[in-house]
């Protein structure tokens, strides 16, 4: 995949935006990779996997007194 295809992919998990759960966040991030790449759901897996094995996405909770809102979203790693 290209670095721009992955920061497209990566762009867009971002923007999900926060969401309750992780398994939601997981759930939610791979259905945007399917969307994005028009792909079937384990190659959607497999790239989410890939993503985050090779630091290119992690996910990250809220600290509990910020809970205004949902804690679960992905976020770009710091480099």
């Amino acid at each position: 995949m290209s670095p721009e295809r992955e920061q497209l992919l990566c762009d867009a998990l971002v923007n999900l935006g926060p969401v309750e759960t992780e398994q939601g966040l997981h759930a939610e991030g791979v259905r945007k990779i399917q969307e994005v790449l028009n792909c079937t759901l384990a190659d959607a897996r497999t790239t989410l996997r890939e993503l985050r094995v090779r630091k290119r996405i992690e996910e990250t909770a809220m600290p509990i007194e910020q809970l205004d809102q949902p804690p679960f979203r992905w976020v770009l790693p710091s480099t």
